[in-house]
């Protein structure tokens, strides 16, 4: 039997979101090579008893989730920090993945919570073995022993359903309720698109958007808000779409996985770039902007261009060369063992 690693993500697997869709792939990939994969999901019980817990359990390695706001409601928390420094104690390797540092100081709230969420981070880099992050700039920024490892998509692989579907009439929008999406581009190009419905969105069903502080000034009752779906149908959306929209006011990047799932599909993708662009995707088969109106005017090309198999099958290629999720997690893993016996 291989060595049992453990995942801390709270409110798995209950809480959907992109951290939960990732350690839930994780678990997939990981037991499917003969790992045990034991997960810590809430922050109730104290550290010392869940590293007792793991050391129980024979666990090699832990790995910690970490965004912000998964441990608190404004994003402080010492349990991450205590947690790493227990299993440290009893012997298990920790490694931190960074899916977002702290919140920038862009609002009057966030100029108390940065600094703070920042010592946080600065405190449980210093006690893990190893950091990872999906976003150059971030590994860049945490110092010179990180490592980068994207995240691609979490969509669940799903195959091709037989059934004929209607065409889709216009352009898609996945996860609509993501933070970071530049509406007013999107706006911009719909209008310029001029479509039927205008829009369809998946992720996030009328009433949803109507709660969203951040989305429910775009919301447009004549576009398609079709909430929550299965993956097959997700799936069979984004193969289907003509063009899938997902700029993010920090640029595109190998975190984002809402544009990642449309370029596993094989989906034609509008892109930003931002703060955090990631370079590597200049080089690939996605259109990026960098302002409204460019956004706005390749996504109406765009649109009225003939897609063909050739190019299809491009970019599935080359999403398969740089974000194979199996390849991934794989790398992600040997990280988390590395300097471990396979018989401990």
């Amino acid at each position: 039997m291989k060595p049992t690693v453990a995942v801390v993500s709270p409110g798995y697997p209950e809480n959907p979101g992109g951290v939960t869709d990732h350690t839930k792939r994780l678990v997939a990939h990981w037991t499917s090579e003969g790992h045990r994969v034991e997960i810590v999901n809430g922050t109730t019980d104290s550290a010392p008893a869940i590293a007792d817990r793991l050391a129980r359990l024979e666990t090699a390695a832990l790995l910690i989730q970490y965004v912000p706001f998964l441990y608190g409601r404004r994003g402080l928390s010492r349990f991450p920090e205590s947690v790493a420094r227990h299993a440290k104690a009893r012997d298990i390797r920790v490694t931190t993945f960074v899916h977002e540092p702290w919140v920038p100081p862009t609002r009057v709230p966030w100029l108390v919570l940065s600094p703070l969420q920042r010592r946080q981070l600065r405190r449980l880099v210093s006690v893990t073995d190893e950091v990872v992050t999906a976003v150059p700039t971030w590994r860049d920024m945490l110092g010179p022993t990180a490592e980068l490892v994207y995240v691609g998509s979490t969509l669940e692989s799903v195959a091709p359903s037989k059934t004929p579907h209607q065409p889709i009439t216009s352009p898609v929008v996945f996860s609509p309720l993501a933070s970071g999406l530049r509406w007013d581009w999107i706006e911009a190009a719909v209008r310029a698109i001029g479509a039927e419905p205008g829009l369809i969105a998946v992720g996030a069903d009328d009433d949803a958007v109507s709660r969203a502080e951040h989305v429910k000034r775009w919301y447009r009752p004549e576009w398609r808000w079709l909430g929550h779906l299965p993956s097959t149908e997700v799936r069979s959306i984004l193969e289907r779409a003509p063009l899938v929209l997902a700029p993010f006011v920090d640029g595109t990047t190998g975190r984002r996985t809402s544009l990642l799932s449309a370029q596993s599909a094989g989906a034609r993708v509008m892109a930003a770039t931002g703060h955090l662009h990631d370079p590597m995707f200049d080089s690939g088969p996605i259109h990026v902007a960098a302002s409204l109106q460019e956004f706005a005017r390749m996504a109406k090309a765009v649109w009225h261009s003939t897609d063909s198999a050739d190019e299809r099958g491009r970019r599935l290629q080359w999403y398969a060369e740089h974000f194979d999720p199996v390849m991934l997690d794989r790398t992600l893993l040997g990280i988390l063992m590395r300097g471990r016996r396979e018989g401990r």
